[in-house]
């Protein structure tokens, strides 16, 4: 038999001893408590020489002259479950009770206050939306004060993420965007400035329909000023897939595609030398 064979058939018998000594360690705990009867009735049932050597909750496990055998609580009378230092009342009883209990309990619960707030998000939904006022900030002003800034520190993160994505794509397309990546709405000009693109297009980023237009080309040239090909470019603009064409033209190594270009004459030089 090998060591490992025997380590295996060691571990085995120790598993076994442990569960040895937690299956009879209840039971030497009960044998404490013995109680016994020269004759014990159980319904119309007549146990001799009877000693109590286990109590369970739903059962109580005896010695008796012609053997061994399990009782159930509920069959025992009242005045032998006291003597045995149960409880009065049957165990179904108390089953009952519990769930009766938890019913109750589970009625008592924050139900009527959700339901109160949920009322008064209604009404005051309706009451803003026939007076014309923004719904939205009138839900928020209902709103736990600990939800909203968790929510506000939510969308902070997520921004800061995004700007840090924008200032690594400029780095890696070969432009420093400086601190202006990092403030709202003129971060496009950086952006801009990345993809090889004039400022005047900031104009048609904010105009309606046009923006369109200049978002695609904007995805294109940035792809194609990272060194990607047209398909990043059209991930990136697509909403669905924006996210993780983001992560990639920020995190993927490379070089643009001008350093490219700056290289090939050399090359033919060398050639022709």
């Amino acid at each position: 038999m090998t060591a490992g064979r025997l380590f295996v058939h060691a571990l085995d018998r120790l598993v076994w001893v442990i569960a040895l000594a937690l299956w009879v360690q209840p039971l030497r705990a009960s044998t404490t408590t013995e109680d016994t009867f020269d004759v014990l009735q159980i319904g119309t049932r007549l146990y001799t020489n009877v000693t109590v050597t286990t109590k369970a909750k739903d059962y109580i496990f005896i010695l008796y002259a012609g053997g061994m055998t399990n009782i159930k609580l509920v069959d025992i009378s009242p005045e032998l479950r006291k003597k045995l230092g149960y409880a009065d009342r049957p165990a179904a009883a108390t089953n009952r009770s519990a769930v009766a209990w938890a019913k109750a309990t589970a009625a008592k619960l924050e139900v009527p206050k959700i339901k109160e707030m949920g009322r008064q998000l209604g009404q005051k939904w309706q009451a803003d939306r026939s007076a014309g006022k923004p719904t939205i900030a009138s839900l928020m002003s209902l709103l736990p004060i600990k939800f909203i800034l968790v929510l506000l520190g939510i969308m902070v993160l997520v921004y800061l993420f995004h700007c840090f994505c924008f200032m690594l794509i400029c780095r890696k397309s070969g432009y420093d965007p400086g601190i202006l990546v990092w403030l709202p709405v003129v971060q496009l000009f950086p952006l801009l400035r990345a993809a090889g693109m004039p400022w005047w297009w900031f104009v048609g980023w904010c105009l309606p329909l046009l923006n369109i237009v200049t978002q695609a080309l904007w995805c294109l040239k940035i792809a194609k000023a990272r060194g990607k090909s047209v398909w990043a470019g059209i991930l990136l603009w697509v909403p669905v897939t924006f996210p993780f064409a983001l992560l990639y033209l920020a995190f993927s190594g490379g070089t643009r595609a001008e350093e490219e270009e700056e290289r090939e004459p050399e090359i033919m030089s060398l050639q022709s030398a």
